[in-house]
């Protein structure tokens, strides 16, 4: 059974598993949805498809953006791996030299910025950053459809998200700079339960925070499929915490064969974060100016992940912050979406073939 921190919810994501049950060999299995969106995004889609924004166009600030939003364009995806690790790094140095926690959501991809922003620790020190007063918690991770870890008998191919870390970031740093291992939090098995609770604490404390990760090939961030906000509209979807076993679709099962498993298969579900919790701490921020930032990354414009060139200029062409497109809450926090210069400036068009 799915579980959020809303029992309403639960039952219409689940719903999304029951009406898309396949029997295989006379079991009833899931292997993903097809992706669902509200006309304005649906619109907005087609209009990309079309090639009908411009650089100027995408680049127009929309009414939704907070002030203190920008594009942050990079020359390729070097450039943008070290514009995102400085964005992070600068933002760590400032809340922890100021004796304040900071809660560090973080993405397992984009990852280009971690071996950088370990560097920066091992040669910076204490003298930039305390990580002692640093307190990441993972958005996502791989699940079973009851939220439990995936069985390593199905997937003894794929690592775990906090193995994914350990070898990128926590791993490359040096033991007195690293950051302790009880400040980590993960979103395996029942991980995302505590996190609201142990989020609060550090808010009362007057936490910094710091909100960064990727959007995905339906315009996800986190693992809040594009079905979440069409299924539970917005009010409801704003406050959705975490959803274990969240149900994926074909698009998002379809990247991460790609990104994660060599094109080998991965698993239908997945614990993640809710849009209700970038909501809250935006809402923090609000009270707070100054304390809150996001930073979302979209790097290669290569082959296979050349569809970020048409992510990133839907996330750009988007008017509103819409539940079914999780990519357009971010410019609704001050912070930054670093891009890959081509994706905004190469006019994006599907001919007919």
């Amino acid at each position: 059974m799915v579980e959020t921190n809303i029992p309403a919810a639960s039952r219409r994501l689940e719903a999304i598993i029951r009406g898309n049950l396949q029997t295989v060999r006379g079991k009833k299995v899931y292997r993903g949805h097809a992706a669902e969106y509200t006309p304005a995004v649906w619109a907005v889609r087609q209009a990309v498809q079309q090639g009908k924004f411009g650089p100027k166009d995408l680049l127009r600030r929309k009414a939704h953006w907070h002030p203190e939003f920008a594009v942050d364009l990079a020359d390729n995806v070097e450039q943008h791996n070290y514009k995102f690790a400085i964005h992070i790094f600068s933002k760590l140095c400032q809340h922890t030299l100021d004796g304040r926690p900071v809660i560090w959501v973080t993405p397992v991809g984009p990852m280009g910025h971690y071996p950088i922003i370990a560097e920066l620790f091992n040669r910076l020190g204490t003298c930039c950053v305390n990580p002692k007063l640093i307190f990441p918690f993972a958005m996502d991770e791989w699940a079973s459809r009851d939220g439990k870890p995936v069985d390593k008998k199905l997937y003894p191919y794929m690592t775990s998200f906090k193995e994914d870390m350990e070898e990128q970031f926590y791993g490359k740093i040096a033991p007195a700079m690293r950051i302790p291992e009880a400040n980590r939090h993960f979103a395996a098995g029942k991980g995302l339960l505590g996190y609201e609770a142990d989020m609060d604490k550090l808010l009362a404390r007057g936490a910094g925070v710091i909100f960064t990760g990727g959007v995905g090939k339906i315009g996800h961030i986190m693992f809040w499929e594009s079905t979440f906000g069409v299924r539970l509209g917005k009010a409801l979807a704003e406050k959705v915490l975490y959803v274990r076993g969240a149900p994926l679709t074909y698009g998002t099962i379809d990247q991460n064969e790609t990104t994660s498993s060599g094109s080998a298969p991965v698993p239908a579900f997945a614990n993640t974060i809710g849009l209700g919790l970038f909501v809250k701490l935006r809402k923090y921020g609000e009270r707070n100016p100054g304390r809150v930032n996001a930073f979302f990354g979209l790097d290669n414009d290569e082959e296979p992940l050349k569809w970020q060139r048409f992510i990133a200029q839907c996330m750009l062409a988007m008017e509103e912050a819409d539940p079914s497109f999780g990519g357009s809450y971010v410019p609704t926090m001050p912070g930054a979406y670093i891009i890959v210069r081509s994706h905004v400036e190469k006019n994006f068009c599907v001919a007919s073939k």
